[in-house]
């Protein structure tokens, strides 16, 4: 990534660098202004990463390489559960039902613990979940995440994908319908800004898919959903999937 700022692998002077240029991007007349950062940060990062990619993508990670590390994210995922949603268990069993006087349904007026806490858990595991894909996402040589690797937010975009020699501003979600009706036109925004982008589901499940075909043809946005999405970076959606389900049922045993 040297070929238009010599940082020497140093990331904060990478980062100071960028920033410091990205006012000499100019931005289209009508682009929303709460996307021009965004938008003026990720053209510097067309070039750099084109380079970071060229030198990365030529790696071969093994089937073997990988899964030991999505082993090791997933082990993570359910310490880190296990040990918030335990807390939320002991915070239920400590409420002192004589003095309370407003509950948040008619489970935790009830007692019922298991009920009460199963919307709380669920809620709780797909959010965590999220995350994780794109850790998982990571393992790929032909993925980044500007967040985890500079520290920069770039609005709407989760990871980038090096594809055929594009760039690929992607937005990730869990599943086909986790992005609401109303959420639809902003995600297609945001990705909109970009030469190329990606809108992905990491599981194919789900109602149908919030955005449609038709919605995205004029804007170089493709859709991707499960496999279709595993597959363009090189991880195995099967492999994948088993082993969240695996963790899943652990999880249901001992939050049980």
């Amino acid at each position: 990534m040297s070929k238009r700022f010599d940082y020497n692998d140093n990331k904060d002077e990478l980062v100071e660098k960028i920033l410091k240029h990205k006012d000499t991007i100019k931005t289209p007349y009508n682009l929303p202004y709460e996307l021009s950062e965004t938008y003026k940060i990720a053209r510097i990062l067309d070039e750099l990463l084109m380079d970071y990619f060229r030198i990365n993508t030529g790696r071969i990670s093994t089937v073997n390489s990988y899964e030991y590390k999505i082993d090791k994210i997933l082990k993570i995922f359910k310490q880190e559960t296990l040990t918030s949603l335990g807390k939320e268990k002991e915070k239920f069993r400590q409420v002192n039902y004589q003095t309370k006087k407003r509950f948040k349904n008619i489970f935790e007026f009830s007692k019922s613990e298991n009920l009460y806490l199963s919307n709380m858990y669920t809620r709780f595991i797909s959010e965590k979940l999220g995350h994780k894909f794109e850790e998982i996402a990571n393992l790929s040589n032909k993925v980044y995440l500007p967040d985890q690797e500079l520290g920069i937010k770039l609005k709407g975009i989760d990871l980038i994908i090096y594809d055929q020699g594009l760039i690929k501003y992607t937005q990730l979600k869990t599943k086909k319908d986790t992005l609401t009706g109303s959420q639809k036109e902003r995600s297609i925004q945001e990705l909109s800004i970009h030469p190329y982008s990606i809108f992905a589901a990491a599981l194919n499940m789900g109602n149908s898919l919030t955005i449609s075909k038709k919605a995205v043809e004029d804007y170089n946005i493709e859709l991707l959903i499960g496999e279709s999405f595993w597959s363009l970076i090189d991880l195995d959606y099967d492999l994948i999937l088993n082993k969240i389900s695996k963790i899943i049922r652990e999880l249901d045993k001992e939050l049980y």
